[in-house]
């Protein structure tokens, strides 16, 4: 990351909130502040989003988590939503834990407190006839909200609109599913997806050829429904990894391939 934008990063992770800058910080386009699309950029962050859904259904509401997989806690976060690759705002936000709703036009949410773990929101579905809706999510990871130095990466997803009018129980899986990662192979991310019939605790690991644990991407409890999770293979070698998702039913193990 250029040093100059540290600065900025900090004063994301120090303000309690920044109304017009939400866009910006988690990179979504039509930021009104001055950050573009520059904070909280590159990829050695560790952050993780889990329960946007793969397909939305319209004005549905859904539970996001926003976490990490390792290094240092979250300073700050930012996460909002766009339809498609434009400025319009997709659906809104309500904060639930360690989380708060921007007031701005930009839409989203932001962490309250900083340096923590994990934290919880909720997003409700545009109506219907919005198409594809984009989640932009950044954070910052550090030691404290003084510092300078620590992780800082993005993540985004993409939603397609449910049109066939059927509600939530569609969204419900019968049996707890691994999906194969996609893409596969991979350079340097890849998404995993897996199901879950209903609220349980659940742990996705990643190890190398020789069965050791690469890194422990959820661990905790999640609602029913759909997951997906992005994994960032920053600094590993080319090769074949696993990936295994455990719950108090079943472990399931898929492989994946990592090309440089």
């Amino acid at each position: 990351m250029k040093r100059t934008v540290l600065p900025l990063l900090m004063a994301a992770a120090t303000a309690l909130a920044h109304n017009s800058y939400t866009g910006g910080y988690s990179s979504a386009p039509g930021s009104s502040g001055r950050c573009a699309s520059s904070c909280h950029g590159g990829t050695s962050g560790t952050l993780v989003v889990i329960g946007f859904p793969a397909s939305y259904q319209p004005m549905q509401t859904y539970r996001i988590t926003i976490t990490h997989n390792g290094g240092n806690r979250i300073v700050n976060f930012n996460a909002t939503t766009r339809v498609g690759t434009s400025t319009t705002v997709a659906g809104t936000f309500s904060a639930l834990t360690n989380s708060l709703r921007y007031t701005g036009a930009d839409g989203g949410v932001y962490a309250n407190p900083h340096l923590i773990d994990t934290a919880t929101f909720n997003w409700t579905a545009p109506a219907t006839g919005t198409g594809t809706v984009t989640l932009y999510a950044a954070a910052f990871q550090g030691t404290s909200t003084n510092s300078s130095s620590g992780q800082s990466g993005r993540v985004t997803l993409s939603a397609t609109e449910n049109t066939t009018g059927v509600q939530e129980p569609a969204f419900l899986p019968l049996n707890v599913a691994l999906d194969q990662n996609y893409p596969n192979p991979f350079n340097p991310s890849t998404e995993i997806r897996f199901a879950l019939p209903r609220a349980a605790f659940a742990t996705l690991t990643v190890f190398n050829l020789l069965g050791q644990e690469i890194t422990t991407l959820v661990k905790g409890d999640l609602p029913a429904g759909q997951h997906r999770v992005l994994f960032t293979a920053s600094g590993l070698p080319s090769g074949i990894y696993f990936y295994r998702l455990e719950t108090s039913d079943i472990v399931q193990t898929r492989k994946m391939i990592l090309t440089r």
